[in-house]
C-alpha cells in the first residue's frame, strides 16, 4: 500500500472496493509513555470520553486497542501512539 503523508497522518490507498467497512478509518493515537498497564488505562480514559462525546465502543481488544464508531455510525480505534 502506498502511503500518503500528511499533517497529523497518512492516507492509505487499497486495492478493494467497499463492502462493509468504511473507506476511511480513523485511529485515535493517545500519547504517552509508561508499561503497558499505564498505558492501557490511558486508552480506555480516552475511549471513555469519546463515549461522553458520542461515540461508541464496538470492542475492547484488551491490552491493546478500543475500536469505537461516531454517532454516524463510522468506524475508528483508540489506541497507544508509537513510542
Amino acid at each position: 500500500m502506498k502511503r500518503t503523508p500528511t499533517r497529523s497522518g497518512c492516507i492509505l490507498k487499497v486495492p478493494e472496493p467497499k463492502t462493509a467497512k468504511n473507506r476511511l478509518h480513523i485511529d485515535v493515537r493517545v500519547p504517552g509513555h509508561g508499561s503497558s498497564d499505564e498505558r492501557w488505562a490511558r486508552i480506555k480514559a480516552e475511549s471513555e470520553r469519546l463515549v461522553r462525546a458520542g461515540g461508541t465502543v464496538l470492542e475492547r481488544f484488551d491490552g491493546h486497542h478500543v475500536l469505537m464508531a461516531g454517532p454516524e455510525g463510522n468506524e475508528f480505534c483508540a489506541g497507544a501512539a508509537s513510542a
